[in-house]
């Protein structure tokens, strides 16, 4: 029986390979290395698969492009939001990325609604490109192929689709939670309800690969929201708000207006002679704290605004 690291990087790898990564490529791995697993997961899976990494991270727009030009990096990891960021700086510094780049493949997911900024990294600058699922507690559970059809569910793990009221399991195309028992000594789970919605897809694939696969992501069953890569839980706002006596109702709402999600947190005030410029400041700087996200902004809403027992955070992006 493997270790949870030691399946997560197969699985990873196995994902790669199917996404068009191949020994050689030179890699920029945007994800997370603090606090998070992705970061880590991906660079040992990169180098098992034959590449180099590069472990840049989030964040340094700038430095992100320097890197991408100067190495001649031919593969790239990380979220949708982060790559379109990326790309675009690129052009404001005056590159055309099909010309003056080697950037070949690209892992590009983590976020909701992806597929249409994917379609645009193939039709804009040429770009292969996949997405893969997972969760932090058993890593990637399923990635797509060259068809883009579904994605694959990997081997050496068991995932089912089930009913989220009584867990019984649900046939073909029929939603609900996916559910996964990963064959682990270390970090044994069995049914482990991600909390995830999809259904799975029995029909075979013409990549030749005969493992069944689950539909895009539909969903959340619970209040939890996935924005940019990250969870927020509607318990991390909660405790954000109860730092600020001068916060009498709140709400965090993602949106995304264009290729990127918006995440605004809205206030009520117990008093509206507060100083708003301040409070915005440190509010943001405790949710970034507690969520490890950052917010675009704090809006201040007259009272009334939030109904009474309304939802922590809402999902208003449209898919």
């Amino acid at each position: 029986i493997e270790s949870l690291d030691e399946s997560c990087y197969r699985r990873i790898e196995e994902a790669l390979y199917a996404g068009g990564f191949r020994p050689g490529d030179i890699v920029v791995n945007t994800w997370s290395y603090h606090m998070v697993p992705a970061g880590h997961w991906f660079d040992e899976g990169i180098r098992r698969l034959g590449a180099t990494v590069i472990p840049m991270g989030v964040g340094n727009t700038e430095l992100q492009v320097q890197v991408l030009h100067d190495m001649r990096v031919t593969g790239w990891a990380g979220s949708t939001g982060f790559l379109t960021t990326i790309l675009n700086k690129a052009e404001e510094m005056g590159y055309d990325v099909r010309r003056d780049f080697a950037l070949r493949v690209v892992s590009a997911g983590g976020e909701m609604g992806g597929g249409p900024m994917r379609k645009i990294f193939e039709e804009k600058y040429g770009l292969i490109t996949s997405d893969a699922y997972g969760t932090a507690d058993v890593g990637i559970l399923a990635y797509e192929c060259s068809q883009k059809s579904g994605m694959h569910i990997c081997e050496g793990i068991v995932v089912e689709i089930a009913d989220p009221a009584t867990g019984k399991q649900l046939g073909p195309g029929e939603v609900g939670q996916v559910v996964v028992t990963p064959f682990d000594n270390t970090y044994p789970l069995i049914r482990f309800g991600t909390g995830d919605l999809s259904a799975y897809i029995a029909e075979p694939c013409p990549c030749g690969r005969t493992s069944l696969k689950l539909t895009k992501i539909m969903g959340r069953v619970g209040d939890a929201v996935r924005t940019r890569g990250m969870f927020i839980h509607p318990r991390q706002i909660n405790e954000v708000a109860s730092k600020f006596p001068e916060i009498s109702r709140y709400q965090a709402a993602v949106t995304r207006p264009g290729t990127r999600d918006e995440l605004v947190l809205k206030l009520e005030l117990t008093d509206e002679t507060i100083d708003k410029d301040k409070l915005s400041v440190t509010v943001g700087k405790t949710f970034q704290d507690i969520c490890r996200i950052r917010i675009d902004r704090v809006e201040f809403v007259p009272k009334g605004t939030i109904p009474e027992g309304a939802k922590g955070i809402v999902d208003e992006r449209v898919y």
